[in-house]
């Protein structure tokens, strides 16, 4: 469709089809260097702690595409306070942590199509311990939560896929 191949870093495969999920590495790459990461920051795939008092977890924002069977999804990362993080903790195995009331925090990670993002104070909901958290974006006059509120038509998908893979 698009006359490219990209490769997956999830699955490592290369695909013509158009993505409808984006990542990003965890926030640590904005407070540490390189040659201090070992000594400064935990890191698993969806949470991240630097200096023991910096707390992030990964999770989506996710956008639905009117028409289409997928939301559109970044793979992003938020802050927590200490006591949100260890709450999460506690629950991350219970198979009810859907049921806990959301968190809040702030928006750690770019959005490239969508400008400046990072701390954008959103909403944390866990889900059920298969899936990451959803982020609401609580800023509702911005571009990036009026499409989470609203949907976004499968050309504009076409345009940020687009845009995110330059």
């Amino acid at each position: 469709m698009f006359g490219f191949r990209w490769k997956c870093r999830a699955c490592g495969q290369k695909h013509d089809d158009i993505p409808t999920c984006f990542g990003t590495e965890a926030p640590w790459r904005a407070f540490v260097s390189e040659q201090e990461f070992k000594q400064r920051v935990e890191l698993t795939k969806s949470l991240c702690v630097i200096d023991g008092e910096h707390f992030f977890i990964r999770g989506h924002v996710e956008i639905p595409i009117i028409g289409h069977h997928e939301n559109l999804a970044f793979s992003v990362w938020s802050s927590l306070s200490e006591k949100s993080f260890v709450d999460v903790n506690e629950h991350w195995d219970d198979p009810n942590r859907a049921a806990c009331p959301p968190y809040f925090g702030w928006l750690s990670s770019p959005i490239t199509p969508y400008g400046s993002v990072v701390n954008l104070p959103l909403s944390v909901q866990s889900r059920k311990p298969d899936m990451v958290p959803l982020f609401t974006i609580k800023q509702a006059e911005h571009p990036l939560a009026i499409d989470q509120r609203d949907g976004i038509t499968i050309q504009r998908w076409h345009e940020i896929a687009l845009a995110v893979m330059s």
